[in-house]
């Protein structure tokens, strides 16, 4: 199967702030989901980029010591977001 750019979605749209993109990908890698290097910065599949997110809902989640939120927390607000913006816009 070949695999187009287009395939693709820059994960640096995503998610835009660095500390949570960094987890965020650290969190695909460790649940097996492929990244892509384009033109040096990390790519994702949308139907990966769902299934990331359903594993992440499946997953119980806790505050940290200080009480806040953790920057996976805040990363997959970001997916959320970007999900849901994505559905709007093929509605129309």
């Amino acid at each position: 199967m070949i695999a187009y750019h287009s395939d693709y979605l820059a994960v640096v749209k995503i998610v835009p702030f660095s500390e949570r993109r960094s987890c965020f990908c650290h969190f695909l890698r460790s649940n097996g989901i492929a990244i892509e290097k384009i033109k040096g910065k990390n790519h994702i599949r949308k139907e990966d980029l769902e299934k990331a997110f359903l594993i992440y809902k499946s997953k119980p989640h806790r505050k940290n010591f200080f009480n806040e939120e953790k920057l996976i927390v805040k990363a997959f607000e970001d997916v959320e977001r970007f999900l849901r913006s994505e559905n709007e816009t093929t509605r129309f």
